[in-house]
């Protein structure tokens, strides 16, 4: 996918409408002063996005556990959370909202 870079100026002379119709085919950055400043996309490819950055991340925690776990022959999820920068409170808690 290719991304247009516009100026503000240039988005703002085309109108909400033109530019979120480029946004339909490709992002769209729009800069000040060659800057970028905002970001113009498709809400399909924000939620594939966000999609991909989800299973990234259970990916990654799951490696993490594997490797805690193939290293100790135990797993802490205090330790793993404090390798991976959690909280290990909201995770205990998320859990526990899960279980419900």
């Amino acid at each position: 996918m290719t991304t247009l870079r516009m100026p503000i100026t240039v988005a703002a002379r085309k109108g909400i409408s033109n530019v979120a119709a480029e946004a339909e085919t490709r992002r769209v950055v729009l800069t000040s002063h060659g800057r970028p400043v905002a970001v113009v996309d498709s809400a399909e490819r924000l939620d594939e996005d966000l999609r991909l950055v989800r299973e990234a991340s259970r990916s990654v925690v799951e490696a993490a556990a594997d490797l805690a776990l193939a290293r100790s022959g135990k797993l802490d999820l205090g330790q793993l959370c404090d390798k991976l920068g959690v909280d290990v409170e909201k995770v205990r808690a998320r859990v526990t909202e899960l279980r419900q």
